[in-house]
């Protein structure tokens, strides 16, 4: 039942009213009286109120001026307005207001009827988009958890079963749709009707504002069929989604399997700097990965390098490096340009660890929050322009010899480097040498060293063919299975099995 709260000075009045029709058979139950504006407000802060009757001139408050404070606090509560002569400016201030009708006493049976009739239309209406959301944010949340691996089976298979899903299907795959136009909700909100309905897919989206699609099928070309044919609906029927691109992950045979499936979406999704909007990204489209990785690997070290020189022209290799990403296509998603953005700052961070006390997840945890590629573009500005101007001072009062020793490790990391031949060639006693280090870098100088030399030998793992034996030489390893040891101690897998992870 819809409470209504029945206001006017005039008792008889609010006794005609309850009397006038059968407010019950309409779905309205009248739950409290009023004869003055101000204990009408009062029990509404108290009571949750739907449908206001009230006259328009009433003692301590007006009829409209308690509609106004009402809504204030029940945005979705209704009223209608009762006068005894029909004043324009009164009509006027209510239709501002949004008043349901404005009814001249004495009250006409049918016209209140009609306009109870369509209160009630507008509160059911109202309240089924309530539960709506409140239905789609339960469901949200739970594949949410699955896609990330953080609910047990037995739960989600409950939680799937309320939600209409089957787990039992042969196939299925989890793709994700990134499109210019995502931050109108009411594009996305009716985009993921229409998928739902016209592909019986599930969809959720994500807090990178990424559309997330879960399909089945009977096999896995037959996935690879409906995510053509759901791009082409795209691009014929929702032209103001605007560009788009839909990275599909590979089908696995289970929902438990979902979670490697939405991963693998995301790890297509960044090929979008390399291929055409409004299309279908997959395994089977031919990416050139190690050109790719050349290319980023091309403008990292060079953004490195300004930082390093200091130089002022540090905002122009960042420009360059979003224009290596923007140079396929006007359009990045904002999460595909956040994960580049946090591989440069990792590659940044891995390359000039020598900067005591600088902190760069402050930058991290700020690109999390980005909605767009400029702020995402600001935040790399700062955080570099911040970056040359710690290093600049910890130089001041870093000693000559201790950044002699850096500056000839960095150029010559693939060399026999120890205190011993370093202590030799800066005519420095070993042990002050090992001490000094420490005090001023902050870890220890073999720590360092095995650090640089592993980050490197990651760079030629990704961007080069050669054996992984011969990378480990290159970076200063004379030992193969030492470098092979320290590889997996440090990074967690062989250097076979991390080059094979991109």
């Amino acid at each position: 039942m819809y409470k209504v709260l029945l206001a006017d000075d005039e008792p008889l009045i609010t006794r005609g009213l309850g009397a006038l029709i059968d407010w019950e058979d309409y779905g309205f139950e009248i739950k409290h009286i009023s004869e003055d504006g101000e204990d009408a407000l009062a029990f509404i802060r108290e009571n949750p109120i739907d449908l206001i009757v009230t006259d328009i001139i009433m003692p301590k408050r007006t009829g409209l001026s308690l509609f106004e404070e009402a809504k204030k606090i029940r945005p979705q509560i209704k009223c209608i307005v009762l006068s005894g002569y029909e004043e324009f400016d009164y009509v006027k201030k209510g239709m501002i207001l949004g008043i349901e009708n404005y009814l001249v006493k004495p009250v006409d049976e049918d016209e209140l009827l009609k306009t109870v009739q369509t209160v009630s239309e507008k509160l059911a209406a109202a309240r089924e988009a309530t539960e709506d959301v409140a239905f789609h944010t339960l469901k949200d949340n739970t594949l949410w958890r699955l896609l990330n691996g953080e609910i047990n089976k037995n739960e989600w298979e409950q939680r799937l079963s309320l939600y209409g899903m089957s787990s039992l299907r042969p196939f299925y795959n989890v793709s994700t749709l990134e499109f210019a136009n995502v931050a109108d909700s009411e594009i996305s909100v009716e985009l993921r009707k229409n998928i739902e309905n016209d592909f019986s897919a599930h969809c959720l989206l994500s807090p990178d504002q990424e559309l997330l699609i879960i399909l089945d099928g009977k096999a896995p070309a037959d996935l690879y069929q409906t995510n053509q044919e759901l791009a082409q609906y795209l691009h014929a029927n929702c032209p103001e989604i605007g560009t788009f691109y839909l990275s599909m992950g590979d089908p696995v045979d289970s929902m438990e399997g979902i979670g490697e499936s939405y991963f693998q979406a995301r790890e297509y999704s960044l090929y979008q700097i390399c291929l055409e909007p409004n299309t279908v990204i997959s395994s089977q489209v031919h990416v050139d990965r190690q050109t790719l990785l050349k290319n980023q690997q091309t403008y990292k070290a060079d953004v490195v390098k300004r930082i390093l020189d200091s130089d002022e022209k540090v905002e122009e290799g960042i420009e360059q490096f979003f224009q290596t990403l923007t140079q396929h296509t006007k359009f990045l998603a904002p999460a595909v340009a956040r994960k580049y953005t946090i591989d440069l700052i990792a590659y940044i961070h891995h390359s000039i660890q020598d900067v005591k006390h600088y902190n760069h997840t402050a930058a991290i945890e700020k690109l999390v929050y980005a909605i767009d590629l400029q702020q995402i573009k600001s935040i790399l500005i700062d955080y570099c322009q911040e970056l040359v101007t710690a290093i600049e001072n910890q130089q001041d009062s870093r000693s000559p010899i201790v950044q002699n020793v850096l500056d000839y490790m960095h150029a010559n990391y693939n060399e026999e480097l120890s205190l011993k031949t370093l202590s030799q060639r800066f005519h420095i006693n070993p042990i002050y040498l090992g001490q000094l280090f420490q005090k001023e870098i902050g870890v220890v100088f073999s720590e360092y060293i095995n650090h640089f030399r592993l980050e490197k030998a990651k760079e030629l793992l990704k961007t080069t063919h050669l054996r992984a034996g011969e990378i480990g030489k290159k970076v200063g390893y004379s030992d193969t299975a030492y470098f092979y040891k320290q590889f997996k101690k440090h990074i967690g897998a062989t250097p076979t099995e991390w080059r094979n992870l991109g």
